[in-house]
């Protein structure tokens, strides 16, 4: 049975991998493909133990993503260069291609940047504001750090906000598997943001001393990166938000305006290559947030999958999320671009 299962899943990769192929070279219509990344980790970085799955890519994977966009014809764009183009009438490639990278983590600036500098490939980092320059982290990730850390009681009073969302692992002992923890995660987004964050920071006061030391190295883009990657004008920079915050979780204008517009001033105060371009946090999308987002910026990405032709809402971006996981070979890659076109 597991035989067939595997032959049944690689003919499907198999089929989709044709497929995309062939609406990529076929197509004759300009037409944008935005890549959308997150981290870019080495397959031995010990920061793939505290990563959700399908957050991770690879250098040596995005430099071949690189090479086989560009065998297909298409051409490494800025996304905002590609709008202005596009706005003003310009002639445009068949196929452009712009590499984006949410959150604004570090090591896309030690182990993504080397590859784009090399490749020469222009990217549009989307930056969490409040994060740049902290030893701050997400909350997805700091609920892996508590689940994947030994010795943990997930009973204890400290957690008992956290114990509705452990599902089957409520009785389980630390550390939980990447997976597991995954699952927690997922359930955890019934909550909004600063509740999570909130809590979290009582848990990890409460509990300080009764785990083994959880210092790292800053994980999130420092000023001094952000102006060193956007001197040769390869990388840009756009709004997500200035704390992450899903939109759909936030009560009132003003905390979107916090959030939307305050982002927008935060770029600006940083005197980098920003570009105003706003991306959803988690794609979460909201009629007020819209329209801040429509008065203040010119476009906005969203988690949305597919290709843009030229008649595309600008504020209504369809992008591709690639890691390791979906296109760690030319068949896989070739087959997830297959599957958001189909």
């Amino acid at each position: 049975m597991a035989t067939i299962r595997s032959i049944i899943k690689f003919g499907a990769l198999s089929v989709f991998a044709v497929y995309g192929w062939l609406r990529l070279k076929l197509n004759r219509t300009p037409t944008l493909i935005i890549l959308t990344y997150h981290r870019v980790l080495p397959e031995n970085a010990s920061e793939r133990e505290r990563e959700q799955p399908g957050m991770i890519v690879s250098p040596g994977n995005l430099q071949r993503h690189i090479k086989l966009i560009r065998s297909l014809g298409a051409v490494p764009i800025h996304l905002d260069e590609w709008l202005r183009k596009k706005e003003a009438g310009e002639s445009l490639p068949a196929l452009s291609v712009a590499f984006t990278f949410d959150d604004g983590w570090r090591d896309n600036y030690l182990h993504g940047y080397p590859v784009l500098h090399q490749e020469q490939v222009p990217a549009t980092i989307f930056l969490v504001t409040r994060m740049v320059d902290t030893t701050d982290t997400f909350w997805p990730e700091q609920i892996i750090e508590l689940l994947r850390t030994p010795g943990i009681s997930l009973k204890d009073p400290t957690l008992k906000w956290l114990q509705p969302y452990l599902g089957e692992f409520r009785n389980k002992p630390t550390p939980l598997t990447l997976l597991e923890a995954d699952e927690v995660i997922n359930r955890l987004k019934d909550l909004d943001d600063a509740t999570i964050i909130q809590h979290l920071n009582e848990a990890t006061s409460s509990l300080r001393g009764t785990t083994a030391s959880t210092e790292h190295a800053p994980a999130i883009l420092q000023t001094r990166e952000l102006r060193e990657m956007s001197g040769h004008n390869l990388i840009k920079y756009g709004a997500h938000t200035r704390n992450h915050f899903r939109l759909n979780r936030l009560n009132s204008k003003q905390a979107l305006d916090e959030q939307i517009t305050g982002c927008l001033s935060d770029l600006e105060a940083l005197k980098i290559n920003s570009v105003p371009i706003f991306c959803y946090p988690n794609g979460d999308i909201t009629d007020g947030g819209e329209q801040l987002v429509a008065t203040y910026y010119q476009a906005a990405c969203t988690t949305k999958t597919g290709w843009n032709r030229a008649s595309q809402n600008d504020f209504d971006l369809h992008r591709l999320t690639l890691h390791d996981g979906n296109s760690s070979t030319p068949r896989a890659l070739l087959a997830t671009i297959g599957r958001s076109l189909a």
